[in-house]
C-alpha cells in the first residue's frame, strides 16, 4: 500500500463529544456522587466543499461513534466542569465525482480518535444551563485507516491517487463548537466546524455531530 499522511474525507472531529443533565439524583440509601461518568452515542453529518469544480462538494453520514465524559456533581446533578476522557468516531464515506469527461469514485473508511494527555483528558468545558462551552481543543485527534480511488479522474485535479492509500492524519487540535442541549438534557446537537484542509484531495472538511446518552455512573 502507498502512504498518505493528509487525507481529511474523514472528518474529524469532530469532534465530537458532550454532557447531559438528566434528571436523577444518588438515592438516600445509596453513595454520595462526587462525580458523574456519562457514555454517548454519537452520529455526524461530513460537508466537503472547496473540492475542484466543486465535483465532490456535499454532506455525507458518518458514525456510529462513542464519548465518555466525567463531570462535577452539583446537587445530585450531573453539572460544571466537564472532562471528556474518550472518544471515537467510524467514517465510511463513499463519493462519486465529475470533471473534464472524467469521473472517479472515491471510498474512505477510517476510524478517528482523540488522545488522552497525561492526566486522562482529551478536552475540558463547561455547562451553562443547556449550553456546553469547550474551554479546551481536543489536543490531539488522530485519524487512521484507508482510501480507495477507482475511476478515470484518480491522481487528477486534485483527486487521490488511483488504488488504494493508507491514512494517517494527526496529530491536530480541534477545537469544537458549543454544545445544545434538547429540554430534557438526554440529546445534543453541535453545528458545523472545520476539522481540516488539504491538497490531495483537494477539500476542506466541515463536521457536525449529534449524541444521546446510554448510560450514567455515579463516581463515588
Amino acid at each position: 500500500m502507498k502512504k498518505m499522511t493528509r487525507y481529511t474525507g474523514a472528518g474529524a472531529i469532530g469532534m465530537a463529544v458532550a454532557l447531559s443533565v438528566a434528571t436523577g439524583r444518588a438515592s438516600a440509601d445509596g453513595p454520595t456522587c462526587s462525580g458523574w461518568e456519562i457514555e454517548y452515542a454519537l452520529n455526524g453529518s461530513l460537508k466537503l466543499a472547496d473540492t475542484p469544480m466543486g465535483a465532490a462538494d456535499g454532506v455525507h453520514p458518518v458514525g456510529p461513534g462513542r464519548a465518555v465524559v466525567r463531570f462535577e456533581d452539583h446537587g445530585g446533578q450531573p453539572g460544571g466542569h466537564a472532562r471528556v476522557v474518550a472518544y471515537g468516531m467510524h467514517e465510511h464515506v463513499t463519493v462519486t465525482s465529475k470533471a473534464l469527461f472524467l469521473s472517479a469514485t472515491v471510498v474512505t473508511d477510517t476510524s478517528s480518535r482523540g488522545v488522552s494527555d497525561g492526566n486522562g483528558v482529551v478536552a475540558e468545558g463547561a455547562l451553562n444551563d443547556h449550553t456546553l462551552v469547550w474551554s479546551s481543543p481536543i489536543r490531539t485527534y488522530h485519524t487512521d485507516g484507508t482510501i480507495t480511488c477507482d475511476g478515470g479522474l484518480c491522481g487528477k485535479l486534485g483527486a487521490p491517487p488511483p488504488g488504494t492509500t493508507e491514512v494517517h492524519i494527526g496529530p491536530r487540535p480541534i477545537q469544537p463548537a458549543a454544545f445544545q442541549y434538547s429540554s430534557d438534557m438526554k440529546t445534543f446537537s453541535m453545528g458545523y466546524v472545520q476539522t481540516d484542509r488539504s491538497e490531495s484531495p483537494r477539500q476542506t472538511t466541515y463536521e457536525a455531530i449529534s449524541g444521546r446518552e446510554v448510560r450514567r455512573t455515579c463516581l463515588p
